[in-house]
């Protein structure tokens, strides 16, 4: 059995450095899916090992065409440490692929922005919200529970900023007493556009956070404009059709890990 030294999440707060953690995600297409996949297992295992890199889960399209994949860093010194990382597994990585975008999710310096301008990233400046520390494990590699995790991202605008304001704070709050919610991370840009990733330990949890916190969640749709919603990991038919009203995308499982 594991032994995990973690925070209990009911009796603690939102601390600073929940706010500091920083979020990269990209979309991309396949062009060798089979070298993409080597080399993923190799990212992974790299990134995995490094400690400070939180996550590093990666999802494929129904069709099989599409890739996303999320990382997150516990801040801004272990994202450079990640750039600074750039393995042969890598340069085979993005060979195998065409990105189509990069996003930066959360406050960083101009030296990170320097370090992904031939990415052209999107950078969206931090919200709200939180994305909790990782408990320690005495137990090496990447555990399966560590594969379970669901991801439900959001894209939207905001109407009224004090009405969304006003709401996220309420979902955040409600949310982190979830000891099932690991994040609810929200970032923005300067025309009004919000990105919300939720990160929850199973599809139980998120169960759970559907049904446990619905007023805040309605609350929160009805303040924000929703474009569209993308749900990693979810396999379920029931866990589907809980989702169904938000008329979601779904991506499964390709390969990675979320502590």
């Amino acid at each position: 059995m594991d032994e995990i030294n973690g925070t209990n999440t009911n009796d603690v707060g939102i601390g600073d450095e929940e706010r500091t953690r920083l979020f990269v995600t990209m979309n991309a297409t396949f062009k060798d899916e089979p070298t993409c996949r080597t080399a993923m297992e190799t990212i992974v295992a790299n990134a995995h090992a490094a400690g400070d890199v939180t996550s590093h889960f990666w999802f494929r399209s129904d069709d099989g065409m599409s890739l996303f994949v999320v990382e997150q860093y516990e801040n801004e010194r272990a994202l450079r440490k990640a750039v600074m990382r750039f393995t042969s597994a890598r340069v085979s990585f993005f060979r195998s692929i065409s990105v189509t975008n990069v996003s930066i999710h959360g406050d960083v310096s101009f030296l990170i922005k320097l370090a992904f301008a031939a990415l052209r990233p999107t950078r969206m400046g931090y919200f709200g919200g939180y994305s909790k520390a990782v408990a320690e494990t005495t137990t090496p590699g990447i555990k399966h529970v560590e594969r379970q995790r669901v991801f439900v991202a959001t894209n939207a605008r905001s109407g009224d900023d004090a009405r969304t304001r006003r709401a996220m704070e309420v979902a955040v709050d409600d949310t982190y007493r979830d000891a099932g919610t690991r994040s609810h991370f929200w970032t923005s840009n300067n025309d009004g556009h919000l990105f919300v990733l939720e990160q929850f330990a199973d599809e139980q949890a998120l169960h759970h956070h559907l049904t446990a916190n619905e007023a805040a969640r309605a609350a929160f749709l009805e303040a924000i404009e929703v474009g569209d919603v993308t749900v990693y990991g979810v396999e379920s038919d029931e866990t589907r059709a809980l989702l169904a009203p938000l008329h979601p995308s779904h991506m499964s499982y390709y390969g990675g890990y979320s502590k």
